[in-house]
């Protein structure tokens, strides 16, 4: 299905990952002042771990883990975070330092961070390299065993 800029969008999407067009897609609407949220870069390979932690240990505080299904976005983080400080420790300055430390483990500027950024990044890239790789392994798995048939007979 093309959209309105000709580009077959969910066909680009799986192949170059969410965040590449995602990226695209702000260069061309971000001239005419529409943006999506960025990503705060976790990978969803035990990084969220660490920053999950970071924040308790930057805050104070100890998250309830039965929550994380429910956090989507750093926004749904921070509502957890908030609902742990102590009323009077809610305040305007509270943001900035939970999006610096929540993306100290990925590099992404933290003042990129929305409450609607995602937590976890939608790239498929590392998806296509771990496909190419596994399939470099067969191929050559195949061709030692046609190796080793031919060389018995």
């Amino acid at each position: 299905m093309l959209d309105k800029r000709g580009l077959k969008t969910a066909e680009w999407q799986y192949w170059w990952g969410a965040d590449i067009a995602d990226a695209w897609e702000n260069l061309i609407m971000g001239r005419m002042g529409a943006t999506s949220p960025s990503s705060v870069g976790l990978g969803g390979d035990g990084d969220e771990l660490f920053a999950i932690d970071d924040v308790e240990r930057a805050f104070g505080v100890e998250l309830d883990k039965a929550d994380a299904s429910r956090w989507h976005t750093a926004g749904d983080l921070f509502a957890s975070l908030c609902e742990k400080l102590p009323v009077d420790a809610r305040h305007e300055e509270i943001w900035p330092r939970f999006t610096e430390v929540l993306t100290s483990q990925t590099g992404v500027d933290p003042n990129a961070i929305e409450t609607e950024s995602p937590l976890l990044t939608q790239s498929r890239f590392w998806v296509h390299v771990v496909n190419v790789s596994a399939a470099a392994w067969i191929a050559s798995a195949v061709g030692l065993l046609v190796l080793a048939g031919w060389a018995l007979l």
